[in-house]
């Protein structure tokens, strides 16, 4: 008898602390913003604004941006946005690569390696979580951006995203200047098609937006990517050193055309040798991309990039050591130029289905001392289509052919069947 009074007391006392709980709130002077708040799943509030939001960059698979759980000051003077997708993936290699999280044409066997062995795989890598606060001071509007996934080595945590903006300026990581996330075509594939930029960076820049022209230039860190021995002719190592940040910039402008961005990118790579003597590898590459409105259900979307010692912004090369290669007779890295490109057509069936058709090319120019197995260039052609099931939640389906030769005229096929199960709360 004496518990059940007990646990009876401890409900009624449970239930008078939930009912005077708003009136305890009330109480709390208006600047001490950070004691109340306001839930809301939906709407921005008008202090804060939509166009807080909508500005950042927004690839295609990324996080809706009325998605998520929205909890705001009761001065409506900071908002702070909860968001993450649970994301499935499956896929079936008619020829197996090494890489799963993407369907790489540089990892297709080519020669005597080209086996045709099957491969089924699946995955919950690509599922995410984020954190974004905006908060409205005197003078500018600070948002800041976290961003997590688990498509890192061996399905490890990883960080996508990680930056704080103050008007102009941004400073941490997320999308390289380089790339255009925003015109690049729906695919089931994160990476996009073959010859594709998204590539994000460390960074500081500085940019402005408006409605006729955007433009911004920054200073950007990402690791050497070289290819060959790490040591010279006597077995001692060479090591590789960023002593200038990668200079990036980009202007572009839209309208009811569509989209059109120019971008370049300025790098140098130091070498120091055992002798304590350096070398320098010194990068440029320009990239034209957009997309073109035919009607409001049509989209074109482009990229073409070409540039010397880039290689790695391209999402076919990154981590393939394809900047430069190193040569033993003169125990030097020499430079590759680098060229690659997509051309995409999407059609908007309606407010629930869309397609894409896509092709896609990267090129690498061999110099005379690379063995014949080194790769030259490849190509693949994917067809995407998107079903939304309900707000939120939606299904992509693909499939994806891949051809690559190698500098000799060796050359290999690879195919893969893909569906991505996905839903943003």
């Amino acid at each position: 008898m004496k518990v059940r009074l007990i646990v009876c007391k401890l409900l009624l006392s449970t239930m008078m602390y939930i009912v005077l709980l708003p009136s305890v709130f009330s109480q709390v002077e208006n600047n001490q913003d950070t004691v109340k708040a306001v839930v809301n799943t939906s709407e921005i509030t008008p202090k804060i604004g939509k166009d807080t939001v909508v500005k950042h960059e927004i690839s295609p698979l990324d996080i809706s941006k009325n998605r998520g759980l929205f909890i705001v000051t009761n001065d409506g003077r900071m908002q702070l946005r909860i968001l993450g997708s649970v994301r499935f993936s499956a896929f079936y290699d008619f020829v197996e690569l090494p890489i799963k999280n993407t369907f790489n044409t540089y990892y297709i066997p080519t020669g005597d390696n080209n086996y045709k062995m099957p491969n089924f795989h699946n995955s919950l890598s690509q599922t995410r979580m984020g954190f974004e606060i905006t908060r409205v001071t005197e003078k500018r509007t600070v948002f800041i951006r976290i961003e997590t996934d688990f498509a890192g080595p061996e399905g490890r945590y990883r960080i996508r995203h990680a930056y704080g903006q103050i008007g102009g300026f941004l400073l941490g990581q997320t999308w390289s200047l380089f790339s255009n996330v925003s015109d690049l075509p729906t695919m089931v594939d994160k990476n996009g098609s073959t010859g594709s930029i998204s590539l994000r960076n460390p960074q500081i820049r500085y940019g402005r937006d408006n409605k006729k022209l955007r433009w911004a230039v920054g200073l950007e860190y990402s690791k050497p990517d070289l290819y060959g021995l790490v040591h010279d002719s006597t077995g001692q190592n060479f090591s590789f050193i960023q002593v200038i940040p990668d200079i990036t910039g980009r202007i572009g402008t839209q309208g009811k055309f569509g989209s059109i961005q120019l971008s370049f990118l300025a790098k140098s790579t130091t070498i120091k040798k055992p002798d304590n003597t350096t070398d320098y590898s010194v990068g440029l590459g320009v990239s034209l991309s957009g997309k073109l409105n035919i009607t409001e259900k049509q989209k074109i979307y482009y990229q073409y990039t070409s540039g010397r010692s880039i290689a790695h912004y391209i999402t076919t090369f990154s981590g393939t050591g394809q900047d430069a290669v190193f040569n033993p007779e003169t125990d030097k890295f020499e430079s590759l130029y680098t060229m690659a490109g997509f051309l995409s057509y999407g059609y908007i069936w309606n407010e629930n289905i869309s397609t894409n058709l896509s092709v896609g090319s990267a090129n690498i120019f061999n110099l005379d001392f690379q063995p014949d197995d080194a790769y030259r260039n490849s190509i693949s052609v994917s067809v995407d289509a998107f079903w939304r099931i309900i707000t939120g939640a939606r299904i992509g389906v693909s499939y994806t052919y891949g051809q690559r030769w190698d500098k000799g005229g060796d050359t290999g096929v690879a195919g893969r069947i893909w569906a991505l199960f996905y839903y943003d709360f």
